[in-house]
């Protein structure tokens, strides 16, 4: 971790003295900029160098961190578990994209707070699901945020309560909501730590969540706003999340970028300045693309993909996982892998699909890498009572003769 440290600090140096790649983007707030209106305001936040966290998404760990447990105030963070709350309503048809909700007083009030970034939503105006997001999103609109709370609980406080509730469910145990926006109040507080695992659980859940948070500007009522992500605009690969500034809490980001088939978040929190927190996230970004990669297992050449069954009206039982196996590894580790198969339960019908058989295992030398369920890929009734019978007999004897294997193991080197 030392080496990752120091790699991490060269390349926040690096990234604060060479010019940024792209067209920089234009200071500014205008409403109609070619750029993300984000402003510096000289020192904010908390005091002391930024918390930061680097994390990759698909095994969800954790290759850097700094100070990542301090609490600091999240600012338009909030957004990011208001967008998780609003997908989740409409994946559990709670809510539909089309839904069409009116924009109250309260909303348009919020939207109107001194310094308050919004989407320039309108008293009574009759606004989609889908076009919250991502006025939430892109132009990071309290208004919207206020609208989508609203539209999915009874009241404000009630959708505040529900954020509380998934922060514990989810562990983000340095958490605390107040508002569903992050407008400076009292009380609420977040770290870097919690942060980078609520983008984790988003991006896991929904993939498609990019789709409202990569845009580099999106228009609403005729006003065209900027991206306040600006590493949008400077980075391809960067596709997401959030940002947010107060006083209180500083510049924060949540950054998410994808190389191959490598995702990555970065988390920047209290950084002093925009070009802090630039410099901060693009140097973790590119720390992480150079040092690691994604493999994949290819577990069904190296330990049994089916078994043999008995009692049933299949003599095999075809095995499968959850989702691809692919592990995280170092680009200079060439070590092999220990790839092990352990049957979970007896070799017996009946079996449903989707039932746990047996588990997958993946080790390096020190530690385990991945594990997984192995699935029944199809069902397997039982067979007639006459076979059936004759089939367990013959695995009775057959125990009774030898041992029967139940472990299957197997070593694979990775070809990077």
């Amino acid at each position: 971790m030392g080496a990752v440290v120091r790699c991490l600090c060269v390349g926040v140096c690096l990234a604060l003295l060479l010019p940024p790649a792209g067209a920089a983007p234009r200071v500014g707030a205008s409403l109609l900029a070619a750029a993300p209106p984000a402003v510096e305001r000289g020192p904010a936040g908390p005091p002391g160098p930024p918390s930061t966290l680097l994390m990759e998404v698909f095994t969800g760990q954790v290759l850097a961190e700094s100070d990542a447990h301090r609490q600091i105030p999240p600012a338009s963070l909030d957004k990011l578990m208001t967008l998780y709350l609003t997908l989740q309503s409409v994946k559990t048809h709670r809510l539909d994209l089309s839904t069409t909700v009116t924009v109250s007083v309260d909303a348009w009030r919020i939207g109107r707070t001194p310094r308050s970034s919004r989407m320039f939503l309108n008293v009574g105006d009759r606004v989609t699901i889908e076009q919250l997001l991502y006025g939430l999103m892109v132009a990071s609109g309290n208004d919207a945020a206020e609208t989508l709370a609203e539209a999915i609980a009874a009241s404000p406080e009630q959708f505040v309560d529900e954020m509380n509730a998934t922060a514990a469910r989810l562990g983000l145990n340095d958490t605390h909501f107040v508002t569903p926006h992050g407008l400076p109040t009292p009380g609420e507080h977040t770290s870097a730590w919690d942060m980078g695992h609520l983008a984790r659980e988003i991006l896991a859940a929904f993939p498609d969540a990019v789709t409202y948070t990569s845009p580099r500007y999106v228009t609403y009522g005729g006003i065209r706003q900027a991206n306040w992500n600006n590493l949008v605009f400077r980075d391809p690969r960067v596709d997401g999340l959030k940002t947010g500034f107060t006083d209180e809490a500083g510049f924060n980001i949540v950054a998410t970028a994808s190389q191959g088939p490598l995702r990555l978040i970065a988390v920047v929190m209290g950084a002093h300045t925009l070009q802090l927190r630039t410099a901060s996230a693009e140097a973790l970004l590119n720390m992480g693309f150079a040092r690691y990669e994604l493999v994949a297992v290819p577990w069904q050449r190296l330990v049994p993909s089916s078994i043999r069954v008995y009692g049933g009206r299949a003599a095999r039982l075809r095995l499968e996982t959850p989702r691809a196996i692919e592990v995280l590894v170092t680009r200079d580790d060439h070590s092999p892998l220990t790839v092990s198969e352990e049957l979970r339960v007896r070799p017996i019908a009946p079996f449903q699909r989707g039932q746990q058989v047996a588990t997958l295992t993946i080790r390096n030398a020190t530690a385990v890498l991945a594990t997984s369920p192995l699935l029944a890929a199809a069902p397997v009734d039982r067979s007639g009572i006459l076979t059936r019978l004759w089939s367990l007999l013959r695995y009775r004897v057959g125990g009774l003769l030898r041992h029967r294997q139940t472990t299957w193991t197997a070593t694979f080197v990775p070809q990077q």
